[in-house]
């Protein structure tokens, strides 16, 4: 039985604030609603908590951005307890890019300062008449004009609402979102972004301009001496495995820059072309991490982060100067190789105008790559973009990027990302938008890593490369956030039958991870070794195994599949674009002559998890893990 505490008068759970907020924008009211143990238990916070509530409150039906779509902000058990990595949020709602459950991940310090000023969670629902931010001050809440800020940017939005509370955190949307474009994102900390599943216009469509949160009342743990002394075992063994982290510390993501666009790794051309060949070495050269590395003035990190893969840059670029985050690999991939531009300039630049506008860099290099390729083909002309347009021009580039901020025109239409856009556009565009059920793909091609392709098919969030799976682990070893008997299974990278069960098991440890607060990228660092056991019991009070934190992790997975089902979405049905498994295959290059049975890997994975031919997940398998359908 979970102990509780009696603390300012307020009956508060151990680990957690044991409540969340309700906010009816519609009518402007409030309500607090305490979560029960029990739920804690079988879906711990994040999105787990998430699908939980979507779930019970939504029927699936819903106009992704009406009234009746929940946005939800949700933080993570190992949020403000000092857990190396442990500080990331998760924003969940039903996603207008793909009609189905949606959900983005997010870094900087918001997420931690939420739980401190007393929720677990902040649940919109209804539209607000006019723009309004959500004030959140230990406990204390209220409803404020946003018109004085609405039509500002992502920075100036930040900027005011700092102003109000200096000691607080904001998470706030730019113009793109405020129009409702599906590749908006929403953004904190100037440039860490949720970027994916288009939740920047579900936040746009409530009229919500921002969340300011300022807290100073931390949940207690359950045992504090023995959290303290487990957090520093995590560090002592993160200073052991320090030359593991090593380059994410000098280089962030972009080490993987230079490599990937020639190893098969980043798509080329709107994925048409190959990397050695169509981008070349020294152009590969230019653009590596050693070269972004130049402009870092200082290392950053995202909340309670001893990794640090962040950095500051400043740069003095033809298109003026800069001062931001540094280039993350998705940018460097569609701002990249995926528009055939090697000018760091324009990488840079563009990078920042996203931060700023807040925008998905993902979609929004994507969506570039796809209007290159409909120029080329004679699609669309100057006279429809307005300006000369093309693969390999920077220039262009940089006002394509200045133009989806702004949202108007075609701008307007291409907002919506690739496939939206060529459904207006027509005329055989169809086969450029390259993307997975409404969502534009990321930088990393199945053609290298063949299970990259059950997870942006099969995932409840279609499209994803962070969903899951052990397309990264292909060619190595399977990795897992925290040790279990399969752990350093061995993985052939283009054997495709019997992946099913470890494809499953890693997405299992995914979910934890989200539903913990946790980063990624912490088994690049702690492989197999995150003590996940231990904190659970010394934050939480709990005593769990390995193999309870993997029947956790399929709840949330199963559930998310779920909802997806009561949307009206069968996972069955959802194919890719032919370029992204090589159909046909690229001729050459080190992907060259290969097509990926793709249907083997998803079927395999399906029914490892338990999801019928219609998409509905088995009665057997809810009835196991305790879910209601």
């Amino acid at each position: 039985m979970l102990i509780f505490l009696i603390l300012y008068n307020e009956l508060i759970m151990y680990g957690v604030n044991g409540k969340v907020l309700w906010v009816n924008l519609s009518d402007r009211t409030f309500k607090e609603e305490e979560i029960a143990e029990d739920v804690y238990r079988k879906y711990l916070t994040g999105y787990g908590l998430g699908v939980y509530i979507l779930n019970r409150e939504m029927s699936g039906k819903e106009d992704p951005l009406g009234p009746d779509n929940i946005l939800g902000v949700m933080t993570g058990i190992f949020n403000s307890h000092g857990v190396p990595l442990g500080g990331r949020l998760e924003i969940v709602a039903k996603s207008p890019a793909t009609g189905t459950w949606g959900d983005s991940n997010c870094g900087g310090k918001f997420g931690p300062e939420l739980k401190n000023a007393g929720f677990d969670a902040v649940f919109f629902r209804g539209i607000s008449s006019d723009p309004v931010y959500l004030k959140i001050v230990d406990g204390k809440y209220s409803l404020e004009s946003a018109q004085e800020i609405w039509g500002k940017d992502a920075y100036e939005t930040e900027d005011y609402l700092r102003k109000i509370e200096p000691k607080g955190q904001a998470l706030v949307i730019g113009v793109p979102a405020e129009k409702k474009l599906l590749i908006s994102s929403i953004m904190n900390d100037y440039g860490r972004a949720a970027g994916r599943s288009g939740l920047g216009a579900v936040m746009g469509s409530k009229r919500v301009k921002g969340v300011l949160v300022r807290g100073s009342r931390k949940a207690y743990p359950y045992d504090r001496e023995m959290l303290t002394q487990t957090n520093k075992e995590i560090q002592i063994l993160f200073n052991k495995n320090i030359e593991l982290a090593r380059p994410w510390q000098l280089f962030g993501t972009t080490s993987i820059t230079e490599p990937g666009h020639l190893n098969g790794d980043t798509p080329i051309k709107n994925w048409a072309g190959v990397g050695l060949t169509d981008f070349g070495e020294d152009n590969a050269k230019k653009i590596s991490g050693e070269e972004i590395a130049k402009d870092k003035i200082r290392s950053y990190g995202c909340a309670q982060c001893t990794l640090a893969c962040g950095g500051h840059v400043k740069r003095n670029t033809k298109y003026g100067p800069l001062e931001g985050h540094r280039l993350e690999y998705e940018g460097t991939g569609s701002f990249g190789g995926l528009n055939l531009n090697s000018d760091l300039d324009a990488m840079s630049m563009a990078f920042e105008l996203c931060n700023r506008a807040g925008l998905d860099i993902i979609s929004a290099g994507a969506v570039i790559a796809f209007t290159n390729e409909c120029s080329e083909k004679g699609i669309l002309t100057e006279k429809d973009t307005g300006f000369r347009i093309g693969f390999g021009d920077p220039d262009a580039m940089i006002e394509m990027v200045k133009r989806l901020a702004t949202g108007e025109g075609i701008w307007a239409v291409l907002g919506m990302g690739a496939e939206m856009a060529s459904k207006k556009i027509g005329k055989g565009s169809e086969k450029f938008a390259m993307h997975v059920h409404g969502q534009d793909l990321p930088m990393h091609d199945p053609k290298l890593m063949p299970s990259l392709a059950t997870t942006y098919l099969a995932d409840p969030t279609p499209g994803r490369h962070t969903a899951g799976g052990i397309g990264f682990d292909e060619g190595g070893s399977l990795t897992l956030p925290f040790e279990y008997p399969d752990s350093g299974t061995k993985i052939d990278r283009y054997t495709i039958e019997g992946k099913g069960r470890i494809q499953s098991l890693s997405v299992y440890g995914m979910q934890v991870m989200n539903a913990t607060g946790m980063c990624q990228f912490s088994t690049a660092v702690w492989p197999n070794a995150y003590p996940y056991v231990r904190l659970f019991k010394a934050i939480m009070g709990w005593d769990m195994t390995p193999d309870e934190l993997m029947q956790v992790g399929k709840r949330i997975q199963v559930a998310r599949h779920l909802f997806n089902y009561k949307a009206g979405v069968n996972v069955r049905g959802i194919s890719p674009q032919g370029r992204m498994i090589g159909n046909p295959p690229l001729e050459d290059g080190p992907t060259g002559g290969i097509t990926i049975d793709y249907d083997t890997l998803v079927k395999e994975y399906l029914e490892e998890i338990g999801i019928g031919r219609d998409g509905r997940p088995t009665d057997q398998v809810l009835e196991n893990l305790g879910i209601e359908g």
